[in-house]
């Protein structure tokens, strides 16, 4: 085989890790000597905070303002994205030594690519996880501008913040007040940007995994073609793709639970929020983070399908292959990897459901039944309100 090599380290997700450096959760590559780490330590440190005081601020405002079911709706869905950022910020800081391992294993052998051909199957996916990162962080942060825009636009003439809160202090007067309005904003954007990071970070060492899959599938094809069978290596290679998937699940199983459950219960929030606003700019508003909730669940189950049918594949790929030609041994090994593929690869969240198609439909068709029964109950309302001439 004809060996790729390289003079620079392959950079494996980077535009994620970018971001991830962004929100303090990722150090940069410059940043080796003494002064620079606790710098950077303390920039950390503050996007914690601000974040965390953000949420805790949505938590007070539900325990102590909220009366009514609109301000409960309106209070909730954003209460409900700080707490997932919440979350994902420790998963991110807890297991940043586990990422770095996995993307070391996708640089080193038996994952790194041999020849032209197994290199243009990486870079095939390198690209599909690249556009993923870029469309979506296009689509949160145009969310996002269209949050501050429509809150500049009418909430800051009026001295009122971007959301709902309770703050320690009365905020009525000038400074404080631009100090809790920058605040809310830097916690959107920071909230917004880890929520990205984390989606796609996740997404990508998926992605990974279906790539390694197919370059599995690539050496066994070529496997009969070789002078020297060493079939050894293949189920070596098979059983490292198991490790690695079961490593991903493992750090990321407890997130895709909390991902599942914060986005199915937030589309409910804004479907009902939606059956009660005119079309104006924050219909807009609602209709775009909507889909940005959307976009997470369906990313996590598509790629969580896509490496469960690239696990099954495995098995055509060997029936496919000439038996004649291999010995005995490696007949038995070839069996060997075929029953173990025969139990497909599934990502679960929290060990409830399988993070697959078929779970997001699921969740789409409990949103749909959700909203068509708030519709029923807001037009029964409105009619029992007009027969009664209230």
């Amino acid at each position: 085989m004809t060996m790729i090599r390289s003079e620079q380290e392959v950079h494996i997700l980077q535009p994620a890790f970018n971001i991830l450096t962004i929100c303090g959760c990722w150090k940069p590559r410059n940043c080796h000597n003494r002064p620079r780490k606790v710098a950077y330590v303390f920039y950390t440190s503050f996007v914690c905070l601000a974040l965390y005081s953000f949420c805790i601020s949505q938590f007070l405002n539900l325990i102590i303002n909220v009366r009514t079911a609109d301000d409960l709706s309106e209070s909730l869905y954003m209460f409900i994205a700080s707490v997932l950022a919440c979350c994902k910020i420790v998963t991110l800081l807890i297991n940043r030594n586990a990422i770095k391992v996995l993307v070391k294993r996708l640089q080193e052998e038996p994952s790194k690519p041999r020849n032209c051909e197994e290199k243009s199957i990486q870079d095939k996916f390198d690209k599909n996880i690249g556009s993923i990162t870029i469309y979506y962080t296009i689509l949160v942060e145009i969310t996002v501008v269209c949050m501050i825009l429509s809150s500049l636009y009418s909430d800051f003439k009026d001295r009122k913040l971007l959301y709902r809160a309770w703050l320690p202090f009365n905020y009525s007067i000038s400074k404080l007040y631009y100090m809790a309005y920058v605040h809310q904003i830097t916690s959107l954007v920071g909230t917004s940007l880890l929520n990205v990071a984390c989606d796609v970070i996740f997404c990508g060492l998926v992605v990974y995994g279906c790539s390694q899959h197919e370059i599995l599938k690539c050496r066994l094809k070529g496997l009969t073609k070789e002078s020297n069978v060493n079939i050894g290596k293949i189920v070596h290679f098979h059983d490292h793709l198991y490790g690695y998937t079961s490593m991903v699940q493992e750090k990321f199983q407890i997130i895709m639970g909390i991902q599942l459950a914060s986005s199915t219960l937030v589309v409910c929030f804004i479907l009902y929020k939606l059956t009660n606003t005119p079309m104006n700019s924050t219909y807009l508003q609602f209709v775009l983070y909507m889909a940005c909730m959307m976009s997470q669940i369906y990313f996590y189950c598509w790629y969580g399908n896509e490496l469960k049918l690239k696990s099954v594949e495995v098995v055509d790929t060997i029936s496919e292959m000439d038996w004649m030609s291999l010995d005995n041994k490696s007949q038995k090994d070839l069996i060997h990897i075929m029953r173990r593929a025969l139990n497909p690869i599934e990502l679960s969240c929290a060990y409830i459901y399988t993070m697959d198609l078929g779970t997001f439909m699921s969740v789409s068709k409990k949103n749909y039944y959700i909203f068509a029964n708030i519709l029923y109950i807001q037009i029964f309302t409105d009619t029992e309100n007009v027969l009664l001439g209230v």
